[in-house]
């Protein structure tokens, strides 16, 4: 079965968060919540180009300021169909209504020094590690459901199967923590740093690769080795899972794809820097960022490419109207036609420190500007 596989955020190298960002709300927020600024003085820092905007098929619905306090700046920023979910660099996590644009709730998590992963959901809950601590947060009230510590420094954004929570550390291990009772319930051992978050496979097994090129397959229960296999370097973008192949965006300069059964390389295209923006997986076919190629289409079986387009480096947010590809360059957000790779319509983001989409068909895309302030824009 063909599946899609979408990271609703770019990879680290394709942008940065940045800058502080002035923050109004009518909404309720908890009392760690940082206090509030001008709206007036948000929105001028943020122009949006109407006519661009069109011409990419899309409108604006509204600008929303997530809270932070003064001379913080967003780290990330997750969009569902019902919410979008920020963190800052003082850990303060912003809950906005995707409907309105106004701030559900918002608090800060811990000490300003602490870093915060991307957080993880799972029906009304958000997962969110720190450096030593993993945080449960009701979605709809922003209240902490449990607070652990796990006892090493995490590295990783969550990943949930079942009760337990799993993420790399420092220690160049995977935990796998029991959340019912509060305790590391296994832990695997790998050669080299945890760069990027461990992957779903199916219902009983999970994929993680290490810095060194460590790939492993591990049973959920018990941390069992499934499948073993060795490539020169590691993934700081997240691996993709399609048609019972594991696919690598390695920083040894390929991507590669491997058989989930035994191991097996069906395909490995080479490029002449490390692969971190994230590619995605949709309908049999791998859209990704190389240095050489730019914007390439691969088969996901045969490892042949489609097309590619020197022009557009960058991430497919999501697919619009069933045939276009929205790819965020890091500066510009182009339209690109699926089957054949040319350009529609672009517009220049002036800046925008990042895109998100709340479905990789046919989704909402919100823009975040380089000082936090978040803009709604809705398929005409």
């Amino acid at each position: 079965m063909k599946t899609d596989l979408i990271r609703c955020c770019v990879s680290v190298a394709a942008l940065s968060f940045g800058g502080a960002v002035s923050a109004c709300s009518t909404t309720q927020s908890t009392s760690s919540a940082p206090k509030k600024a001008s709206t007036q003085q948000a929105a001028q820092t943020w122009k949006i180009d109407h006519d661009a905007w069109h011409e990419l098929g899309y409108r604006w619905e509204w600008t929303g300021f997530p809270l932070m306090k003064d001379g913080a700046g967003l780290t990330d920023a997750v969009a569902y169909d019902d919410v979008i979910v920020t963190t800052a660099s003082d850990t303060t996590v912003t809950c906005i209504e995707a409907s309105t644009g106004k701030v559900r709730w918002a608090k800060q998590l811990d000490r300003p020094t602490t870093q915060l992963f991307e957080p993880t959901r799972v029906g009304e809950t958000l997962f969110i590690t720190s450096d030593t601590e993993l945080h449960e947060i009701n979605i709809k009230n922003g209240n902490t459901l449990d607070r652990d510590s796990v006892g090493a420094i995490i590295n990783t954004k969550p990943l949930i199967k079942d009760n337990l929570a799993l993420f790399g550390t420092t220690r160049n291990e995977l935990i796998a923590f029991e959340l019912r009772n509060d305790f590391a319930h296994w832990s695997y051992s790998f050669d080299g740093e945890i760069e990027s978050p461990a992957i779903d496979v199916d219902e009983k097994s999970i994929a993680m690769i290490s810095a060194g090129g460590d790939l492993r397959v591990l049973a959920v229960y018990d941390g069992s080795s499934l499948l073993k296999t060795n490539i020169a370097g590691g993934a700081v973008a997240n691996m993709l899972i399609d048609q019972g192949a594991i696919i690598i965006p390695s920083t040894d300069q390929s991507i590669y794809s491997f058989s989930l059964d035994d191991g097996y390389r069906y395909w490995r295209k080479r490029t002449s820097e490390p692969v971190t923006v994230q590619p995605v997986m949709h309908d049999g076919v791998m859209y990704a960022s190389t240095a050489d190629d730019g914007l390439v289409a691969v088969d996901s079986i045969s490892g042949d490419i489609l097309w590619s387009n020197k022009t557009v480096p960058g991430w497919v947010v999501s697919i619009a109207n069933g045939d276009e590809l929205m790819v965020w360059t890091g500066q510009v957000l182009a339209a690109v036609d699926l089957d054949s790779g040319e350009v529609i319509a672009s517009a220049d983001l002036k800046g925008a420190a990042g895109v998100r989409t709340d479905s990789f068909i046919d989704g909402s895309l919100y823009v975040i500007s380089p000082t936090g302030s978040i803009a709604r824009f809705t398929l005409r």
